[in-house]
Formats: C-alpha cells, structure tokens, sequence
C-alpha cells in the first residue's frame, strides 16, 4: 500500500539586496528616485535589482505555527492489484 501525505503550506521569503548608494545615483538620478520607482514596482527598478544578488531567508511560518492543511491519500500498489 502506497501512504501519501500533502501538507499545504505558507511561506515567507526575505530577499535582501546590499546595493552601494552610488550606483543606485548613477541609474536613478538621486536616492528619492530610486525609492519612488521602488514603491511602483516599474520595470526599470526590476531590471536593475534583478543584476545584484542576494541572501535569502525563508520562513515556513504554517509550520513553525502548525496551522497547515493535512490531505492524505491511499493507492494502491502493484502488489495490492495482484
């Protein structure tokens, strides 16, 4: 017999970027600019933080809190077919 079980979990991921101050003036004007185009989420802002890496935290938070949804599921096996 084949057992599965489908949890349905939420996720947080944190995305943080270290970009130098003069190169956000070079592309944006000004640090003001930058944070506008940051707030509209325009492509030129995407574009640019997509050149720059990152460290990525992810938190798991419905199962740190065990409030997930739980599906289980029953197959039968070749063996069980036999």
């Amino acid at each position: 017999m084949i057992v599965k079980k489908y949890e349905y979990h939420q996720l947080t991921s944190t995305l943080t970027y270290e970009i130098d101050d003069e190169d956000i003036i070079e592309e944006f004007g000004s640090l003001e600019t930058f944070e506008n185009e940051c707030a509209e989420e325009s492509d030129k802002f995407w574009e640019f933080v997509c050149d720059y890496d990152y460290d990525r935290e992810d938190d798991l938070w419905t199962d740190r809190k065990g409030g997930y949804d739980v599906e289980w599921e029953i197959e039968e096996s070749e063996e069980d077919v036999e």
